[in-house]
């Protein structure tokens, strides 16, 4: 082992009790410990924020959609529609989607209903996926708002259709199938799911149109961007494309936020090796009437430094990770779902993130340390050993 690291490391782990150069060096280590820990669980609630919503919405929408660019129907035997059908008929399917009221006794409200195949996943997980004629699914916001359960009757009603020459309003009973939960409070009030053949009995729809196609391939892109006019395709994140800008907008700041805690224990590390020179300067004054040359002693006190924030790391990593696993476990911290679009604070372990981190920390911890050691270039060896 070289000299200088060997030296590094006795001044950290001090066999002398109460050892200024060994509390000053843990203490350092602990509060880099505690500003990697705050950056790292930064990173993974705001990588699981976005993990989270971006499930929930390409649940929803799927990977992206199809449809008329005036908002007309679509007719399902177009070549160019029924040739994307037919290369990939479980991932491209229609929807028809059309607003309408719901009504259940004295009390009615607006929803956007929209018929499909089956269920998106994100609220399939019950005992069914496709829902049969004469059924509907609808959101926990809407359910409450009616004051329905599973197993009720409702009436469906459209007021008219630019699908249909007839104004008289369609009124269809329907019975409550489900009542799911996304969290998304755009979804829970306001969305219901029915039959593909009801709603196109609702909404005026030919048995070959529909609203538009749900495509779940991300490899069909490439030929679905290609499509001409009159239809677009709209992926499910440029169909929400604020709320990820509002998601971006907000990680810096929170990132800088906390990124200042992990500078206090850079600048702790900063005095604390400062300090460790004032008290070794003894034994800095032998090594150096000894000839050993500046450049190694300089050594000395980087290597601790970057000890310090090695430790540093894998303590605040461990810190990080425990907390995290704690709260994939127990869920022990909630948070308001008509807000943040869920009830619990989710982590997701963002890897490149804390490899990001962990590497910054340890070159400004070196970094640090060698600023302190330019104090050696100016020390006298004879002044030193006098006054010790």
């Amino acid at each position: 082992m070289p000299l200088s690291l060997r030296l590094a490391l006795r001044f950290v782990f001090s066999p002398k009790q109460g050892s200024f150069s060994s509390y000053a060096s843990w203490l350092a280590i602990g509060g880099l410990a505690i500003g990697i820990a705050a950056l790292m669980l930064t990173a993974s609630i705001i990588h699981g924020f976005q993990q989270v919503i971006s499930e929930k919405l390409s649940s929803f929408e799927g990977q992206g959609r199809i449809q008329h660019i005036l908002g007309n129907s679509i007719d399902l035997t177009d070549p160019t529609l029924d040739s994307l059908i037919q290369r990939s008929s479980n991932t491209v399917v229609p929807f028809v989607r059309g607003v309408c009221m719901v009504r259940s006794g004295s009390k009615a409200e607006g929803v956007l209903v929209e018929g499909v195949q089956s269920l998106p996943k994100s609220i399939s997980n019950h005992d069914f996926e496709h829902i049969h004629e004469g059924e509907i699914v609808m959101g926990r916001g809407l359910a409450n708002g009616l004051n329905i359960k599973k197993g009720d009757r409702v009436f469906i009603q459209v007021f008219s259709s630019g699908h249909s020459f007839s104004n008289t309003p369609r009124i269809r009973p329907m019975v409550v199938k489900d009542i799911f939960y996304s969290g998304l409070q755009e979804y829970d009030k306001t969305l219901a799911y029915t039959n593909l053949k009801d709603a196109r009995d609702l909404f005026g729809f030919k048995t070959d149109a529909a609203t538009g196609l749900i495509v779940n391939d991300t490899e069909l892109s490439p030929f679905i961007t290609e499509m001409n006019y009159p239809y677009y395709f709209e992926t499910w994140r440029e169909r929400h494309a604020l709320l990820f800008e509002w998601i971006t907008l907000q990680r810096w700041p929170a990132y800088i936020m906390f990124g200042l805690i992990a500078l206090v224990g850079i600048i702790n590390l900063l005095a604390a090796i400062n300090m460790i020179i004032l008290e070794k300067s003894g034994q800095i004054g032998i090594l150096m009437a000894q000839g050993t040359p500046i450049p190694a002693l300089k050594r000395i006190f980087m290597f601790q430094g970057g000890f310090i924030g090695f430790m540093g790391g894998i303590i605040g990593g461990l810190l990080s990770t425990v907390i995290i696993v704690l709260q994939f476990k127990f869920e022990i911290l909630s948070i308001p779902a008509e807000i943040y679009f869920m009830d619990q604070i989710p982590f997701s372990f963002d890897f490149s993130a804390f490899g990001i981190i962990l590497t910054l920390v340890f070159f400004f911890s070196i970094l640090a340390s060698w600023w302190p050691t330019k104090t050696l270039t100016r020390m006298n060896p004879a002044a030193v050993l006098r006054y010790e």
